[in-house]
């Protein structure tokens, strides 16, 4: 890497042989794009950006980069821009949105994507189609997915976690992150928080055979940069370069990985639940770090009710049994949101495949279970209490209940959420496992709410 994070998170041999290694990560290292663009051998050059207002130093962050993109250092010979499309809900990485950016970045040989993490996740798809060579300049710490090879995609109304392309360079330049407006500062913090909740999913996945790729080395320097996140008063220069950290490793570690189980969980799966539903009611909803910070807050109390009910009595016979009428129930929950039963049939294709792996796996189910403690023991190790994310959300002003959210959400949708947790896509988690045990109800949902409103969460 020509910049790494910060020393003070150490990076495994895994991490070294990425395909992004040219990372730049410091104050003023947007005034490496030129170089960066020489060492790729750049000619044809598009911007790609939304039209946001982006300030770097009382200017323009996109006419910046185009301007230093278009600088003899950098040895290129065409520079343009492209707009992405926007929608009421803002952009919306769905079919047409990019198709769109396709053609529009079609024949050139880099794409400079700049602003946020949909950006982001466009130019990977865009990339990914034409063959170009992409290079990330970050403007907020707002998500970890600035430094992976997947983008998170409506498809037929869903939102998915597709792989597309690594970004050949990422410029995350210290001085852009602390000028950008501080709610999507707030929503990296939030994005960060998942990770004293989303690695036990994972891990869960792996002990029940539903996911055979978990290490713990690989999220090991994202819960030390988180931990660094915590050490330091909120907004200091200490705070923010270890968030930056946690949202750089972040990426590479999901890199690593090929999949963002390792820090998207069931608090992650509650953001694309609310983006799905206002979606289908042509309705805005928050910024996903912002909603996976305060579902972070739940999913820390719902595994630790869980863990304190669950024993290897409650699991031995009903956790084999899936429902009889799941297909039903995952139809009946779309409905609500869209009718038209396009939603419904996407989601119970996901859920369908969970099943077909669930009954293929039943001789690793039953070795987890006859091996609970244990595993129960580790998950303990792998989750927080839920006033460590509600305190460090607090202290850097982020939001920590649904009804903190802009535009606000109500109790009713709040639930509606919890209900569908096991009913969107085919990524086994704790409540996936929950419904299995015939334990997912509203009773424990009502239980799980309650404690996270005493550390000042939940609705």
């Amino acid at each position: 890497m020509t910049t790494t994070p910060s020393e003070a998170t150490a990076l495994p041999a895994a991490f070294r042989a990425l395909p992004l290694q040219d990372v730049v990560s410091a104050p003023g290292a947007l005034d490496a794009l030129p170089d960066v663009l020489r060492r790729l051998d750049a000619r044809r050059v598009t911007v790609l950006h939304d039209g946001a207002r982006i300030v770097h130093d009382g200017r323009d962050a996109v006419a910046t980069v185009l301007r230093l993109a278009s600088s003899p250092r950098a040895g290129t010979t065409f520079v343009d821009d492209t707009l992405v499309r926007r929608t009421a809900h803002g952009v919306v990485l769905d079919e047409d949105t990019v198709d769109a950016a396709t053609i529009g970045c079609q024949g050139y040989d880099v794409v400079v994507a700049t602003g946020g993490g949909t950006v982001t996740d466009l130019a990977k798809a865009v990339v990914a189609a034409t063959g170009a060579r992409l290079v990330v300049v970050q403007c907020a710490a707002s998500v970890n997915g600035y430094s992976d090879a997947l983008s998170v995609l409506v498809r037929n109304g869903a939102k998915r976690t597709a792989p597309t392309a690594w970004p050949a360079a990422l410029l995350v330049d210290h001085d852009v992150l602390a000028a950008a407006p501080p709610h999507l500062t707030r929503s990296g913090v939030g994005d960060a928080a998942a990770t004293w909740t989303a690695p036990a999913d994972w891990y869960l996945a792996g002990a029940f055979g539903m996911d055979a790729g978990y290490d713990p080395e690989v999220f090991r320097p994202v819960q030390e940069a988180v931990a660094r996140l915590r050490a330091h008063p909120a907004e200091s220069a200490e705070a923010l370069s270890a968030l930056v950290d946690a949202l750089t490793v972040g990426g590479l570690s999901i890199g690593i990985c090929g999949t963002t189980a390792p820090l998207s969980g069931s608090e992650h799966l509650m953001s694309h639940l609310l983006d799905m539903a206002a979606m289908a009611r042509d309705e805005p909803h928050d910024l996903h770090g912002a909603q996976v910070g305060v579902a972070t807050v739940v999913a820390a109390s719902l595994w630790q009710l869980a863990l304190d009910r669950l024993d290897r009595a409650a699991l031995e016979t009903a956790v084999l049994s899936p429902p009889t009428d799941l297909r039903g129930r995952v139809a009946a929950t779309w409905a609500v949101v869209d009718p038209s039963g396009r939603v419904g049939a996407e989601c119970w294709t996901a859920v369908e495949r969970k099943l077909a792996l669930w009954a293929e796996r039943q001789d690793a189910a039953r070795a987890a279970v006859d091996a609970w403690d244990e595993h129960r023991a580790t998950l303990r190790g792998l989750t927080a209490d839920p006033a460590v994310p509600a305190d460090v959300l607090r202290a850097w002003g982020a939001p920590t209940r649904f009804s903190e959210l802009t535009p606000t959400v109500g109790e009713d949708e709040v639930r509606w959420v919890l209900r569908s947790l096991p009913l969107m896509r085919d990524r086994f988690t704790l409540p996936d496992l929950l419904l299995l045990a015939g334990l997912w109800d509203d009773a424990l949902l009502d239980e799980v709410l309650a404690l996270a409103a005493r550390h000042g969460g939940g609705l």
